[in-house]
């Protein structure tokens, strides 16, 4: 063969593999083209592609040098070789199966089929390719001509264009999923992206918005100018703030807006990104708060005005340390010292070196004070008296209401820069009123001067006659003497009782102004406290016929240190009101039980009578105060009994109070310091 023929069968073999690559074609064996070996290896040498020659019982017959290299093989090591050993064994069964219908029926298969097809190297190592085949006759034999490339860049960009994809997908899919609307505007402003959040905000389907102008669409209202909006877009590449839109039905949507600017490669905008989240309700909820908020405010104000007016003391106090909360003006004038907000109230007494004490000056402990027991026992206390001692050593009386107030009054205050929301709905509160009774206590000191004068002046004619009448019922009784009608002995025994009456006046009477001028002196003795009250009881029960009286204890003996008389007199008090406020055939019961935590002993004195009204019961304690229904029963009285007994209670350190129903009786409840109460639980005894 010349070189000029062989240089044109090359060409044709050349054109005839390039034409792999432009269709799929059915070809029989009588249409295959012919070709030489000398051509042939021509081919092989000249190929920028990786060739294998495999005959169509499917052996390498012959390789280029690109292939050996693709395949990672010495050129010489592949002819001979089965074809399936250049692929995964995963696909060498299947591929078998395509080979021998190849065979049967050969035809041009081009590149780039969309077969996703993958070689084996030497190594085991696997890579993507892409074949084209080509059968043709070599010297009376059938073969087939494959073209291969190595496909890793381009699968790996596929790749990485799928994941791309999947991206974008995905993100599409959480853009319509959100619940903020998602646009795309281009720089003049009209919509490229509509998701289905601005849907649900604007009432605008996509076809209806895309191609629109947002500003005119919306009808947009912004919080500057547009030019400015836009300068900040182009200077910072984004811009936030509040817009105002219109919804498709007409009513207003409040958007919080967030805008960023697209740029491409060259830094030009292409578009802007517009999320707008809904705070429409937010507004107006916040609007809402702010007008309660400012109406609070000037309700505050007015009632810190209207408490600020008052004549007395008033004082909000929280916590278990009693930290103030508000105050009026008179709290700093009866404090003597201004008490700043949420310190502590004994931190702001030692502070001010400021004292309370008790009515007649003397200490009072802290738990014992009216705001103390309010807080911290839960206790409303009534008219309680106080003394305070004021920095410049003025001594100030007053008259103390502490009423304990629910969670709820504190759940109903807002929290402030002072007392957060957990605090306010774990902290107990307090209301602390003081009145000062300055010129009350003046005009009952000349009131008692008087009534001390009147009693003494009284005692001496009561006890003259008192001795007469006696002397003369004695005297009639025995016989001596002029005999007395009987009309005549019952008005000597009236004068008698009425004499006796007007006896025990002028002594309570002189042991109130005794106790008002701090002159009366406790003679404290060790005393057993069951043998005393059962003497009284006892000594009750002798003298009644229409009630029953009953001392309940376990115990025979507890001694603590008191003035026996008093504690006597305290105790005959409440028994006698008992007794005296109870229908016929009632039952009065005395019991004890310890209070080992308080180191106090509590004697209870418990009645069915006709009780206390619940409007009088903070004022019962009062000098020369009596129950209504008491006067309206006729009962007779002179209303100092229960405020002799608490002022001789608390000047032994402790206290009396009680619990009434009116119309089911009274249960007045005392209490005593005493050096051992570890005595375990009462049993109800007889």
């Amino acid at each position: 063969m010349t070189h000029e023929h062989r240089a044109q069968d090359l060409q044709t073999a050349q054109k005839s593999v390039a034409e792999q690559g432009q269709g799929t074609q059915e070809t029989t064996m009588t249409d295959l083209p012919t070709i030489t070996s000398t051509t042939l290896a021509d081919v092989l040498s000249f190929s920028p592609d990786a060739l294998l020659v495999v005959d169509m019982d499917g052996n390498i017959t012959a390789a280029n040098g690109e292939a050996a290299i693709l395949f990672g093989y010495q050129q010489d090591e592949l002819p001979g070789q089965v074809l399936e050993c250049l692929l995964p064994e995963r696909f060498r069964q299947s591929h078998l199966t395509h080979r021998l219908a190849y065979a049967a029926a050969p035809r041009r298969r081009p590149m780039r089929t969309g077969l996703h097809l993958f070689g084996r190297r030497k190594d085991g190592s696997e890579f993507p390719l892409d074949i084209s085949l080509r059968p043709i006759r070599l010297d009376q034999t059938n073969i087939v001509i494959a073209a291969i490339r190595d496909m890793t860049i381009q699968y790996e960009l596929e790749q990485q264009r799928l994941q791309h994809a999947e991206r974008l997908r995905i993100q599409s899919d959480l853009i319509n999923l959100s619940h903020d609307a998602i646009l795309i505007r281009d720089p003049i402003n009209r919509i490229l992206s509509w998701n289905h959040g601005a849907q649900e905000l604007y009432g605008w389907t996509a076809q209806e918005a895309l191609g629109r102008v947002t500003h005119t669409l919306l009808q947009t209202r912004f919080p500057v100018s547009l030019v400015e909006i836009d300068t900040q877009l182009e200077r910072e590449g984004c811009w936030e703030g509040e817009l105002t839109h219109t919804h498709r039905n007409g009513h207003v949507v409040i958007v919080e807006s967030r805008q960023v600017v697209i740029r491409n490669a060259e830094g030009t905008t292409t578009a802007v990104l517009e999320i707008n989240r809904d705070i429409t309700r937010r507004r107006q909820l916040e609007q809402a708060q702010s007008s309660a908020h400012e109406t609070t405010l000037a309700q505050r104000a007015f009632l810190q005005h209207l408490l600020d007016a008052l004549p007395s003391s008033i004082y909000v106090v929280h916590g278990k340390d009693a930290r103030l909360l508000l105050a009026n003006q008179t709290a700093t004038t009866i404090w003597g010292a201004q008490w700043p907000l949420e310190q502590p109230m004994q931190l702001f007494l030692a502070t001010n070196h400021i004292e309370i004490l008790d009515a007649q000056g003397g200490h009072l402990p802290p738990e014992t004070w009216a705001t103390t027991r309010a807080l911290l026992q839960d206790e409303t206390v009534y008219q309680h008296q106080e003394i305070i001692q004021q920095p410049c050593g003025k001594r100030l009386p007053i008259l103390v209401n502490a009423v304990p107030l629910s969670s709820s009054h504190w759940h109903s205050m807002e929290p402030s820069e002072h007392h957060t929301l957990d605090q306010c709905e774990q902290e107990c509160l307090a209301l602390v009123i003081h009145q000062d009774v300055s010129v009350l206590k003046q005009a009952e000191y000349l009131k008692d001067e008087f009534i001390g004068i009147a009693a003494h002046e009284l005692r001496t004619p009561l006890a003259i006659l008192k001795t007469a009448v006696s002397s003369l019922i004695r005297q009639a009784a025995r016989g001596h003497g002029t005999p007395l009608e009987d009309w005549q002995l019952e008005m000597l025994e009236d004068v008698e009782q009425a004499t006796n009456r007007l006896t025990d006046l002028t002594k309570d009477l002189l042991d109130v102004t005794r106790l008002q001028s701090g002159r009366n002196v406790l003679q404290r003795a060790p005393t057993n406290i069951v043998a005393l009250t059962r003497r009284v009881v006892e000594r009750f029960a002798q003298t009644i016929t229409q009630h029953h009286i009953e001392l309940q204890t376990a115990q025979e003996a507890l001694e603590v240190t008191i003035d026996a008389k008093r504690i006597e007199q305290v105790l005959t008090n409440l028994l006698s009101n008992a007794i005296k406020y109870s229908p016929q055939r009632g039952s009065v019961i005395v019991r004890f039980a310890a209070r080992p935590a308080e180191n106090m002993l509590e004697i209870q004195v418990q009645d069915t009578g006709i009780g206390i009204p619940q409007q009088q019961q903070a004022s019962i304690f009062g000098r020369f105060i009596r129950a209504d229904n008491a006067k309206a029963a006729g009962i007779s009285g002179t209303g100092l009994g229960l405020y002799l007994s608490r002022t001789l209670v608390e000047q032994h350190g402790g206290r009396l109070w009680f619990t009434s129903e009116e119309g089911k009786g009274s249960t007045f409840f005392l209490t005593l310091p005493i050096g051992d109460v570890s005595q375990g639980e009462n049993v109800s005894a007889t």
